[in-house]
């Protein structure tokens, strides 16, 4: 193939001969990707819809929600006795008229409807027993069903003795878009209380709640869209037909194609251009650099005794001019794999002096962690570096934790030399990720370390049924006899945090107590949490 494009770019005909090949692939590369990204566009566009109409449900529910809430608050202070005094009633009345999707509004003893807002109606309706009771007190009765109202199932929200009526329907009935299946069910119990067209029980027993869901059925040829209320309790669905998605997939093509022919001739143009100037992620990078492109977000490293911020780690992080922001997963290894790691590691340096002088000074106990990669310590820069920022910033070696992936530490000899010198000058050491990659026991015992860092993955497992569920709990092990402190990443929920304090983890790290954050925001975090 080289020498096939050596001889093209000698013989002008040869080259004319490849670009026009080039640009026609290209083109009808273009073309098929068009294709992609116009299905794309059209399940967008009707997700979109379907998000909508599912949003309209959900704000109806809120509104009942809230209205339900102004009744409990209301009568809150009425005692038992005084409940259904005529008084009360009419107040009932008032709020049964001004609240929209309410039936009626009532008062509730025992189960049983005493008085209510259409008392001719409701009252005496034995509800029975509540098919849920929400964490707040309130309780639910549905498929409730009275003389007037034979073609629709009531259901009954009551707290504190007050209710409401209300028919769950209706929150759909008003709908437009009559070709979309629209339907309103419980979380965990996967009952489908009210609906509207076909909705397929499978869906509801897919979802898990807590965020929004879409995906096509392709038994039913059905693209399905869900979402839960902000108590994730309820949750709606709404789906429609896989035919109606085809409409806008012609309209799309018919924009696309002509679209698609222009992109691919320019992409082919492009490609040769490329090659002549032999543009490289190497380059963007540099040249990001150079623009002051890289900035450092900082993660809160938490004691779980107490609560307190006792150190950050420095997370490198890369947004350019047009505002697009470039992913560490992507950008750090085409860094190694390219040769310049080692002019970011310095970038995050220099940024860590300029940022963290006022909290490594003003906090003797605070410390700033530092990720490194192996070419970093074969590179001789490393030990330079590490002694200018002390200088600069006159923190004391302690304050600094250089963070060592398992990689660094293949290359024993060279590896072992430079964690030995880097202790020497007072700077804590951390392996990072342990667990994840190459490391073994081996490199506990035969490397001087500080911190050892539990990798997200195996926290995540933790208080799971998971098979790595003990991994955590052998490293913690390892750690302790080692002597090591260690620091948790990832933790995001309380009962981790519980598991691992309980297991003697003092250092943590993750959404739980706050995400990376920009250095402004992180001294106001700091400044709150120490």
């Amino acid at each position: 193939m080289n020498n096939l494009l050596t001889m093209g770019w000698r013989n002008n005909r040869v080259l004319t001969g490849v670009t026009i090949l080039l640009i026609v692939i290209t083109a009808f590369v273009s073309i098929f990707l068009s294709l992609m990204i116009a299905q794309n566009q059209a399940i967008s566009k009707e997700t979109k819809r379907l998000r909508e109409i599912t949003n309209g449900v959900l704000m109806r529910m809120s509104s009942t929600r809230a209205q339900f809430t102004n009744v409990v608050n209301h009568f809150a202070h009425v005692a038992e006795k005084d409940a259904c005094a005529p008084q009360h009633i009419q107040k009932m009345q008032e709020f049964n008229i001004s609240g929209f999707f309410l039936q009626a509004v009532a008062h509730v003893k025992d189960n049983r409807i005493v008085c209510s807002s259409i008392s001719e109606v409701f009252d005496g309706v034995t509800l029975g027993t509540p098919f849920r009771v929400e964490p707040d007190g309130t309780r639910l009765w549905a498929n409730i069903k009275v003389s007037d109202w034979q073609n629709h199932h009531l259901v009954v929200m009551e707290k504190a003795g007050w209710a409401i009526v209300m028919v769950p329907s209706h929150a759909i009935e008003a709908l437009g878009n009559s070709g979309v299946s629209v339907g309103i069910f419980g979380i965990q119990s996967h009952r489908l209380y009210t609906a509207r067209g076909e909705i397929a029980t499978e869906w509801l027993q897919r979802y898990q709640g807590k965020q929004a869901l879409t995906f096509i059925d392709k038994e039913r040829h059905m693209l399905v869209y869900m979402a839960p209320n902000q108590l994730n309790l309820t949750g709606v669905v709404a789906a429609m037909p896989l035919k109606d998605i085809n409409d806008d997939l012609v309209s799309f093509i018919q924009i696309l194609i002509p679209l698609a022919m222009v992109v691919g001739i320019s992409l082919g143009g492009i490609f040769v251009y490329m090659q002549r100037t032999r543009y490289s992620t190497k380059s963007a990078i540099l040249r990001g650099l150079a623009k002051n492109e890289f900035y450092l977000e900082y993660q809160p490293i938490m004691n779980l005794q107490n609560n307190q911020c006792v150190g950050a780690e420095a997370l490198i992080r890369w947004k350019t001019p047009d505002n697009n922001f470039i992913s560490p997963d992507t950008f750090i290894p085409a860094a190694e794999a390219s040769g310049v790691i080692c002019q970011i590691t310095q970038r995050v340096f220099e940024l860590v002096a300029k940022d963290m002088h006022t909290a490594l000074n003003m906090h003797q106990n605070f410390h700033v962690g530092i990720n490194i990669s192996s070419l970093d310590i074969r590179s001789g820069k490393l030990l330079p570096m590490i002694e200018h920022l002390k200088k600069t910033t006159g923190a004391q070696g302690k304050q600094i934790v250089i963070e060592v992936t398992e990689r660094g530490f293949l290359d024993d000899d060279e590896a072992l030399t430079t964690i030995k010198n880097i202790r020497a000058c007072g700077v804590m050491v951390a392996i990072d990720d342990f667990g994840t990659g190459y490391s073994s026991l081996s490199y506990l015992t035969k490397f001087q370390l500080d911190y050892l860092k539990i990798d997200k993955t195996f926290v995540d497992s933790v208080g799971t049924d998971a098979v790595t569920s003990h991994v955590a709990f052998h490293i913690i092990e390892m750690a302790k006899t080692l002597q090591l402190d260690m620091v948790a990443e990832g933790v995001e929920t309380e009962q981790q945090a519980k598991i691992l304090r309980e297991r003697g983890v003092k250092y943590v790290q993750g959404w739980l107590f706050s995400k990376s954050l920009k250095r402004k925001d992180f001294y106001s975090y700091l400044e709150k949490h120490t």
